[in-house]
């Protein structure tokens, strides 16, 4: 069983099994697949790329009904993957523009993970937020990218330790997978959380949605703690 982060004079650390730490990489993973700009422009890319083999490497190949589920969900973001427009990445210019403009993505998850920097639906505001997206977006990408590869490094061995720029880096990439399960998950209001956050019994989960519900809940609990042991380095 997972024992919280703590904050130690060796760093931030915490104890997972191996499955734990197996079924984290395996999330971080998914999400670095759905930030590949190449991977989201070219649905058609091979099956057997980088990104596939690492995400299968993860997950191990038996009957266990669990991680047939997991192996199921696939990369997180793959409900939309298969559209034939890529979901908003990819400067397009209109006539007589110099500005290039990028469209927000069009999967829920993906635009969780990416937000706009210009918010408002007016003409205006729309084609300031497709420049700014334009301009930032790769940037984002790439930064996340840099965060969540980092937490996987940083679960190859147990227990887990981590200095403080690591552990705010890990933080964030938790934070990221949270943000793509609540968008699986229809996490919208204070009632779909409490709906989501009362599934708890791992043994009575048996669809994909109760199974997506519990590694919400852990990794939640885990960036908890996390937060919890960094905010006791604050200074007074």
């Amino acid at each position: 069983m997972a024992r919280a982060f703590k904050s130690t004079p060796k760093g931030f650390v915490a104890d997972l099994e191996k499955a734990e730490r197996r079924l984290l990489r395996t999330l971080f993973k998914d999400v670095i697949q759905m930030l590949d700009v190449e991977q989201e422009a070219s649905p058609s890319a091979p099956t057997g790329s980088a990104s596939d083999s690492a995400s299968a490497s993860a997950t191990p190949s038996s009957s266990d009904p669990f991680w047939d589920i997991v192996a199921a969900l696939g990369p997180l973001g793959a409900d939309d993957a298969g559209d034939g427009e890529a979901a908003g990445v990819g400067n397009s210019m209109g006539a007589g523009e110099s500005t290039p403009v990028r469209e927000a993505p069009q999967d829920e998850a993906l635009a969780r993970l990416l937000p706009p920097g210009v918010h408002g639906d007016t003409p205006a505001e729309q084609a300031a937020a497709g420049e700014f997206r334009a301009l930032t977006e790769d940037g984002v990408r790439r930064a996340k990218t840099a965060d969540l590869q980092r937490a996987v490094a940083a679960l190859q061995v147990n227990p887990v330790v981590l200095d403080e720029e690591h552990a705010i880096a890990f933080s964030r990439a938790l934070n990221d997978v949270r943000l793509v399960l609540s968008a699986r998950l229809g996490i919208d209001t204070d009632e779909d959380a409490e709906r989501v956050h009362a599934v708890d019994d791992w043994s009575a989960a048996q669809d994909v949605e109760s199974y997506m519900a519990l590694l919400y809940n852990f990794t939640t609990w885990l960036l908890e703690t996390l937060m919890l042991a960094l905010s006791t380095r604050l200074p007074d």
